[in-house]
């Protein structure tokens, strides 16, 4: 696995599993914290699902309380 790192700021429709950009609109989604994750697989959506804080930072996750919610 690589090192966990948030999607950028200007790009929040970053995947966050394997960094590349999506179309919200086309894309899985899962919510974690109160943020809405898009993915570009059904693999990377079951990866991030899994484990969630393994691939956002504290500092991300932080922001809200909220607990994960699967779409």
């Amino acid at each position: 696995m690589r090192p966990v790192r948030p999607p950028e700021p200007e790009n929040p429709n970053e995947d966050p599993v394997c960094h590349q950009i999506v179309d919200p609109n086309r894309a899985y989604k899962s919510l974690y914290r109160g943020h809405t994750f898009y993915f570009h697989s059904k693999q990377c959506k079951g990866m991030f699902d899994q484990n969630p804080q393994l691939w956002v930072s504290v500092s991300h996750a932080e922001m809200s309380s909220a607990n994960v919610v699967v779409d």
